[in-house]
């Protein structure tokens, strides 16, 4: 697989790297312990650090991350539209990060918490003479995650704080 890795992700540094161990595609194959980036909704796994070239890449857009039982102790599945890729971390705390990391990647998620944020601010705002101010439509919106969490933020805590004083 040719990517231009390089060019296309220049400047912004992963969500999450490290190794996991990945089953082969074949029912016997055995696991193999191949370095992980996560870029966005992208994963992408090489054979070692620092490789140029990525082996393969998933996209994790509609997946969906379980733990499994296996022999090996920090299992999980990772199921994309096409495939289900066994894997395990190396520790139990890779494992709490990288299921964390993965599940946080899809857009859906991040559709949730984005409504969960917005019916916050508006119950926080209820009552408000201020403007009232709307999230652009889903479509619309090219910012990352970060950056809307700091722009949702700076409307929300001096509400709460606004908020707490009443109650006191």
């Amino acid at each position: 697989m040719k990517l231009k890795v390089s060019s296309m992700l220049a400047g912004s540094a992963p969500e999450r790297q490290g190794y996991l161990l990945k089953k082969g595609s074949r029912n016997h194959s055995p696991y193999q312990r191949r370095w992980f980036l996560l870029w966005g909704n992208l994963l992408f796994y090489y054979e070692k650090q620092g490789d140029p070239q990525p082996l393969g890449v998933i996209v994790l857009e509609r997946c969906s991350v379980s733990l499994r039982p296996s022999r090996l102790e920090f299992a999980f599945s990772l199921y994309s539209l096409s495939r289900v890729y066994k894997m395990a971390a190396e520790s139990q705390k890779d494992l709490e990060l990288w299921v964390k990391a993965l599940f946080s990647a899809n857009v859906g998620y991040t559709k949730a918490l984005l409504d969960e944020v917005q019916g916050q601010y508006q119950i926080l705002n209820a009552g408000d003479d201020g403007p009232n101010i709307t999230c652009p439509q889903e479509n619309t919106w090219k910012a990352d995650f970060a950056v809307l969490h700091h722009w949702l933020g700076e409307e929300i805590l001096p509400l709460r704080a606004k908020k707490v004083t009443h109650l006191q």
